[in-house]
């Protein structure tokens, strides 16, 4: 036997097993999708609006799609470290990530050394549920609107205490944008999430904070404070809250979101049937109650329409921090 023939006889073995892998890989590429329960990643710890939507959310998808939807809370940095993640993940639908605005578009702007771009290796899926920030404070406060606020934050500069779910989160922009408009100074005062933020709040630790709707239980219940709401109009969950932009602040608008996303190169007609069936649980009537009577306004879109939106809040996000000179390591 020639040398070639004992080299072609001795890669047999391997050419057959590289052949029996790329027949399984075409296979399981074949299967249907969901072909296994869907991992939903939530950057920041349970209690929080971005949750509390992802599993009420993800608890429909899984009863339409006949899969296990599984929610995985990975908290730190903003929001950052679960983004990316989801962003480094297998491409495949089988792993999504249900955020906020600061994880999705305002990173880019604060960390010089973020591990992901979010335009390009996080695939719109949908937006899940707008919602106006509501700024609270401990019940002790002695101020009631955006008017006083800013009164009683210049009367005491560099005494007033404003905390949020993280550096660099939506919570945070919102604050800092309400500072530049109303030519006051409060000091940001981080934590991982919103649920402890609220509990340095009512515990005395901090005095406000741009929250969530994951608030409005503890408001009702006289725990918290509303001193306003942001957006244009009344909150139909807080329908006697003042609204800062009339109370105070004129042209102060900040909205809060929250998205699914895919990892980036997810293939266009999986992003699809993610979008049509996390539609289809938001249009759920038990859904949409539920997260009405949390504040949260399902607010469904394409995966272009999302993608626009977040190159939007983008662009609105990037003046908010070039005035201030905000950036993280």
């Amino acid at each position: 036997m020639d040398r070639a023939c004992s080299i072609r006889t001795a890669l047999l073995p391997a050419l057959a097993a590289a052949a029996i892998a790329v027949v399984s890989a075409g296979a399981a590429f074949a299967q249907p999708f969901p072909s296994k329960p869907i991992r939903i990643v939530v950057p920041f710890p349970p209690g929080g609006g971005v949750d509390l939507t992802a599993r009420t959310v993800g608890q429909k998808m899984a009863e339409l799609i006949g899969q296990p939807v599984l929610i995985e809370n990975r908290a730190g940095a903003a929001g950052t470290i679960g983004a990316e993640f989801v962003a480094k993940g297998v491409p495949d639908g089988h792993l999504l990530l249900v955020a906020g605005p600061g994880s999705v578009a305002v990173a880019p702007l604060l960390f010089p050394k973020l591990g992901y771009d979010p335009l390009r290796d996080l695939a719109p899926v949908t937006m899940l549920v707008t919602m106006p920030f509501i700024v609270v404070a401990h019940p002790s406060m002695p101020v009631r609107n955006a008017r006083e606020l800013i009164a009683w934050a210049k009367a005491n500069p560099g005494k007033v205490n404003m905390a949020s779910g993280g550096a660099g989160t939506g919570q945070h922009l919102a604050g800092e944008l309400f500072n530049v408009m109303a030519g006051i100074r409060t000091v940001h005062v981080p934590y991982k999430g919103t649920a402890p933020a609220i509990a340095d709040i009512m515990g005395g630790h901090a005095d406000l904070t741009f929250s969530d709707p994951s608030v409005l239980p503890l408001v009702r219940a006289g725990k918290l404070k509303v001193i306003g709401v942001s957006g244009t109009a009344r909150y139909e969950a807080l329908p006697d809250a003042p609204v800062i932009a009339a109370t105070g602040l004129p042209g102060f608008d900040a909205l809060n979101w929250y998205p699914m996303m895919a990892p980036g190169g997810t293939p266009k007609e999986i992003v699809a049937r993610l979008n049509s069936e996390a539609i289809r649980a938001l249009a759920a009537p038990d859904v949409r109650e539920k997260l009405l009577a949390q504040g949260l306004i399902p607010t469904p879109m394409t995966p272009d329409q999302l993608g626009q939106f977040i190159r939007t809040d983008l662009d609105r996000w990037s003046k908010v921090v070039k005035a201030t000179n905000i950036r993280l390591d």
